[in-house]
């Protein structure tokens, strides 16, 4: 119950959001040197053995980004209330080279990621222009390529449709590519799919894929597997949107729970998957962990590229690395064993 409030069960969402907003405590944290920055770490029990070393690092990466990195190997402690938080002190001998491990390591695997998700985006925009362009060159353009309600006008205001045309002609027109240029100076009127896509991003596919029809749709997902269904593939594709947007905006990907969870056939449809579907523990989703997002991509990366070693080369990097309990395989949602699943082959 809020403070004041006889009941808040009898006050709407958004009156009890502003309650809320004015419970929250205004950032009063002061900017802080590097060199403060670096003895607020030593103070809170991070060893520092190379100092000018730690000082060029937080230099160069930021002690805030860096933070994220270092939070694993911090210490937990009892709330009020009986639950266990992380406390700003670090666990006896967490050291600065550990963060900085970690940085490194999660960096590479974001490499790794970007070759296949390059590969996969191309894979599955050429799909779709494929699907859309035999029925029709302008089909983007067309309302009946994607399911009603995107057409729908709500109190008279301009559809999602429209707005979305309205985005993928700014995007066309804004393009520094030479081919959008050149369409440009030498015809007129809009160009087709498989010119227009040239400029789409993972988002603007994200977007197309959620509105498409079924038709369509189902058509696009028998590209990667005749028996995957349509919802899966979008789920996989939104799943890997965010991967994508975390690799690009060098955002920290290892041990993080994914924002959209790819979702799963139904058991033994794709048997390579299989293992997904089994708890670990931590998880609230099975599928919520970057395991689970990896061995997607594999999956369609094997469908388009058939003689792929990715995954190998990924397996062997990941089996070279020695990470401590705090950062371990089992808090990316990777499963024992999981080398030897016929998917990692």
């Amino acid at each position: 119950m809020l403070p004041g409030l006889a009941s808040s069960s009898c006050y709407s969402p958004v009156f009890l959001f502003k309650q809320l907003e004015h419970l929250k405590l205004p950032y009063v944290k002061p900017y802080r040197s590097v060199d403060d920055c670096l003895e607020l770490m030593q103070e809170r029990g991070l060893v520092v053995r190379d100092a000018t070393h730690a000082k060029r690092a937080l230099t160069r990466i930021g002690y805030y980004r860096l933070s994220a990195f270092s939070y694993p190997f911090r210490e937990f402690c009892q709330t009020t209330d009986g639950r266990l938080t992380r406390c700003e002190r670090f666990k006896d001998g967490a050291t600065f080279d550990q963060v900085m491990s970690f940085y490194l390591f999660d960096k590479a695997l974001r490499m790794e990621l970007m070759d296949a998700i390059e590969r996969i985006e191309i894979a599955i925009r050429t799909a779709l222009i494929e699907v859309i362009g035999a029925v029709n060159p302008q089909g983007h353009l067309d309302p009946r390529t994607y399911k009603p309600r995107f057409s729908e006008s709500k109190d008279g205001e301009e559809t999602d449709f429209a707005k979305f045309v309205v985005g993928l002609e700014e995007t066309f027109k804004g393009s520094k590519e030479e081919f959008a240029k050149h369409f440009g100076r030498n015809y007129s009127g809009n160009p087709p799919i498989w010119v227009k896509a040239g400029t789409w991003q993972w988002g603007h596919l994200t977007h197309i894929l959620r509105f498409l029809d079924e038709a369509h749709k189902t058509a696009i997902a028998e590209r990667i597997n005749p028996n995957l269904p349509r919802k899966t593939m979008q789920s996989w594709v939104s799943a890997l949107n965010d991967v994508r947007n975390d690799c690009a905006h060098h955002s920290r990907l290892w041990n993080k729970p994914l924002i959209n969870s790819p979702g799963l056939p139904k058991a033994k449809i794709i048997p390579e998957l299989d293992h997904l579907r089994e708890r670990r523990v931590g998880d609230d989703a099975p599928t919520k962990r970057i395991y689970s997002a990896i061995v997607v991509m594999i999956y369609i990366l094997k469908q388009f590229y058939p003689k792929t070693q990715w995954q190998c080369r990924l397996k062997n990097r990941i089996l070279a690395e020695r990470l401590p309990a705090e950062i371990g395989l089992a808090t990316a949602g990777f499963p024992d064993g999981w080398e030897m699943q016929p998917i990692w082959q």
